[in-house]
């Protein structure tokens, strides 16, 4: 394996030392000229009370940070408007006072939105905090003219993000007055993680939005050429003589269903009861932990029709797999979806049962026991995650019709999921980390399971400017089955470039082996390929007219099998981005495949012995969108398909999204899309005789989705969101055998006399209530409808089509959560006033 990759990486090494070459002759000098700016925090002597009103002496002594300096549209420009931010301290907690000048008061966009909606259409006064002041993690906490509360975790590495499910218990109030706005916010310690140390200098950064303007500024300067933001912080100093908490919080919770189905007398009933535990086992390091946890409540999936050989990936909903897993993500080999997924054997079991055997039930979700991950820094900058999780085992249950004796199947073994993760910062937003899976099921000496371990090594390295960046990652994936060799595959991948200012280019190149499988607890579409890209761009930062920002790219892709070493395909993409200065934005994005694709997944053959070759295409596509912060806002994209192909293959696609804010409380959105194929060709079966059997196919596509929300105050607020997909493949009995050379031979009189035709629906409408009545607690109440049809009849009409689904069986749920939040610093400062 190690020669394989050598090998390969060494025939390519000529063309990166040329790519390395032309980066530095392209460099430009990175022009900053900002100094990193300070500001003092002060202690409190006294209490204050946080209402927004800024009124108590303390915040008249305190240094204010001023001159903030625009991020968007005019990077680097002193705001015009006057921003005062003011930091407090104490024994327990970090306090924020903000004052946001503005001429005309009545102005101020204030709506109302669920918490952490951070697009909503109001004013935003936010601080950037990294405790650690490494210019890699941290927290934000985000407050809005009409205080709604917005906090995430911030990470970078060859990019950032905000980890938005993250959701910390802290306090805010707001006031709207006759010289602008203010904010107010008090950030527990039990929220943050710092050093021990007697003497705190914290990286911070202050922003504010004013959205009738569209202009958003920093208390520190930060470019847009470069990094995230997390990488342009100031510094915090003054804190001192604090100690970190003992962060220590119980949320328990009870939950009820009453769910009924047409198929099904009577309306059942069930209750479930749980426990998640968050405790500081250092002043770094949290231990998270969740007890029979119950997500029934969580936003049903998007389900399609798949006509791929590919597993669909769909979004991780449960809060518990979505707070404080970014440390996670390094490796690429963490997919939460897979721990209480679907039982391997869930699809085979009609294979085992016995002659007069039926099924009387199959579980199709593996029911999740406990789950507990461990995270933190250190001072050093060492992050250390682990997790764990614990699944049951699912068996589903046969009956003997004679007889009426009864059995179970397992489909799913007792399984224990493992991860760490080592992942150390460098200088320079630059990092090196170790990430391992493993998945140990209790009955591994069955045939069916094995015991799988996952191990990625992952760094990234960036120039003191910045400008510049090389990456690369290896992994290993490892199967140890009961009666069969170990199973090994291997991935590497590479990436070095010019990765900052306006100009950027980079070359990658990824190699993932035909047995390589990280999928027992990661997700990879396919493995066995073997890509090469090198991508061009040019940014524009500064507006010119009524252009406010540009980006333009070239990318050249060209892709092959990994065994055998064959072509697969090769690309020619160009793109184009503008955004107005009226925050219209469009861009346009076409590809052209000259020499068509071999498609070797297409045939579903292990051993990859065949392969579909696709005729040249070509393929564009455009979106544009109109200023989201309008009462008004429109989103419409386009897509147009050709092949060049005796089958005069060709589709199109499109969608219309649009949202209307009625008044600050109560906003609609809906969303139309549909997609069409005309003379699609894909795999059908593989006859007795071993012939892989391909058809033509129409395929038609509509989505509509209806969403609104109507929002009582900050914290309580009513959503609905109702989605009907209906997608059709019709084929039209021509039907080809796939050859040794990727062309089809039409079978004259062919032996597929099944119907194929597919036509599928999905209908799920959820209603939600949300009352957060204390700081870390909340009630939810839930209605959920469910319709699901999948038939062998195409049918045209979509009004006909719909009355047909409402007729189809249908569950309905309705189910009431109660969470309440402990802490342990409100019992010790009760029993304390005692």
């Amino acid at each position: 394996m190690t020669s394989t990759v050598a090998n390969i990486i060494s025939e390519r090494m000529k063309l990166i030392i040329l790519i390395a070459l032309l980066l530095t002759i392209a460099s430009v000098r990175h022009a900053n000229g900002q100094e990193r700016r300070s500001l003092p925090a002060l202690r409190m002597d006294d209490p204050i009370t946080v209402d927004g009103a800024l009124d108590e002496s303390a915040w008249e002594k305190a240094v204010a940070a001023t001159d903030f300096i625009i991020y968007s549209p005019y990077n680097g420009v002193l705001s015009r408007f006057r921003t005062e931010v003011r930091v407090l301290y104490d024994d327990d907690a970090l306090y924020i006072g903000a004052m946001m000048y503005d001429d005309h008061p009545d102005s101020i966009f204030s709506e109302l939105g669920q918490r952490d909606a951070g697009d909503i259409n109001a004013d935003h006064f936010y601080v950037e905090i990294s405790p650690f002041n490494d210019g890699l993690n941290g927290e934000m906490f985000k407050v809005s003219a009409s205080n709604v509360q917005i906090d995430n975790k911030l990470t970078t590495g060859d990019s950032w993000e905000h980890q938005d499910t993250w959701d910390a218990v802290w306090n805010s109030r707001t006031q709207i007055g006759t010289d602008g706005w203010s904010a107010e916010l008090m950030i527990p310690y039990s929220a943050l993680r710092f050093p021990k140390s007697s003497s705190q200098v914290w990286g911070i950064n202050f922003w504010r939005e004013v959205r009738r303007v569209r202009e958003t500024s920093s208390w520190n300067f930060v470019t847009r050429e470069f990094g995230g933001t997390i990488a342009h912080l100031g510094e915090l100093t003054g804190i001192a003589d604090i100690k970190p908490p003992l962060r220590l919080s119980l949320v328990p919770y009870v939950s009820g269903y009453l769910e009924h189905g047409t198929e099904q007398q009577g309306v059942g009933t069930s209750w479930n009861g749980g426990l998640d535990l968050k405790l500081g086992l250092s002043e770094s390091f949290t231990l998270d932990a969740t007890l029979i946890p119950d997500f029934g409540q969580v936003l049903s999936d998007d389900r399609i029709l798949n006509l791929t050989p590919y597993e669909v990936k769909y979004n991780e909903k449960r809060p518990f797999f979505m707070e404080g897993t970014e440390l996670f993500n390094r490796g690429n080999i963490f997919y939460s979806r897979r721990i209480g997924g679907t039982p391997h054997l869930v699809g085979d079991v009609h294979d085992m049962a016995e002659p007069g055997e039926i099924f009387t039930s199959n579980p199709a979700e593996v029911s999740l026991l406990n789950a507990t991950k461990v995270s933190g820094r250190t001072h050093g900058g060492l992050g250390i995650g682990l997790f764990n999780a614990v699944t049951s085992g699912m068996y589903a249950e046969l009956r003997d019709t004679v007889t009426g004796a009864t059995r179970r199947v397992m489909t799913e073994p007792l399984t224990n999921y493992n991860m760490m993760v080592l992942d150390q910062t460098l200088n320079n937003d630059s990092y090196v980390s170790l990430a391992n899976t493993n998945v140990i099921r209790a009955a591994e000496k069955d045939e069916h399971f094995y015991t799988a371990n996952v191990t990625a090594i992952e760094a990234l390295l960036k120039t003191r400017n910045r400008l510049y960046s090389a990456s690369a990652a290896v992994a290993l994936s490892q199967k140890y089955y009961s009666a069969a060799e170990t199973g090994l595959g291997h991935s590497v991948s590479l990436n070095i470039g010019k990765t900052g200012g306006k100009f950027r280019t980079d070359y990658d190149f990824s190699v993932v082996s035909d047995s390589y499988d990280p999928n027992d607890m990661g997700y990879l579409r396919r493995n066995n390929e073997l890509e090469q890209s090198v991508d061009f761009s040019y940014n524009t930062y500064e507006p010119r007219g009524n252009i406010m920002t540009t980006r333009s790219s070239v990318d050249l892709n060209y892709d092959q099998l990994y065994k055998p070493r064959a072509f697969t395909s090769a690309s020619v993409s160009l793109s184009e981005m503008i955004i107005l200065m009226n925050y219209w934005s469009f861009s346009v994005d076409m590809q052209f495949t000259p020499w068509g694709e071999d498609d070797y997944f297409e045939p579903r053959t292990r051993d990859m012995s065949k392969f579909y070759h696709r005729p040249a295409a070509f393929e564009t596509s455009f979106r544009g969108d109109t200023d989201k912060s309008k009462k008004l806002y429109a989103e419409l994209q386009g897509e147009y398909y050709k092949a060049w192909s005796e089958f005069n293959q060709h589709g199109f696609a499109w969608s219309l999204q649009s949202e209307y804010k009625v008044n600050r409380r109560f906003s609609i959105q809906y969303s139309l899309s549909m997609e069409r194929m005309f003379n699609d060709i894909g795999y059908v079966m593989i006859n007795p005789a071993d012939m892989t059997i391909f058809g033509r196919r129409n395929i038609k596509t509509v989505t509509n989705t209806l969403s609104g929300a109507f929002i009582f105050s900050a914290n309580s607020y009513l959503t609905l969101r109702g989605r009907h997909y209906w997608s059709g493949a019709d084929y039209d009995n021509s039907y080809f055998e796939l050859m040794d050379d990727g062309s089809l031979r039409k079978l004259l009189t062919p032996d597929v006399m099944i119907n194929n035709d597919v036509n599928t629906n999905f209908l799920n409408v959820d209603v939600v209530y949300t009352w957060r009545f204390a700081p870390g607690s909340e009630l939810s109440l839930v209605w959920k409808n469910a319709i699901y049809s999948e038939g062998n009849v195409i049918v045209s009409d979509a009004l006909g089509n719909f009355s047909d689904l409402l007729s189809m069986p249908q569950t309905n749920s309705l189910s009431l959560k109660i969470l309440y939040y402990l802490d342990y610093q409100n019992f010790k400062k009760l029993f304390s006033a005692r």
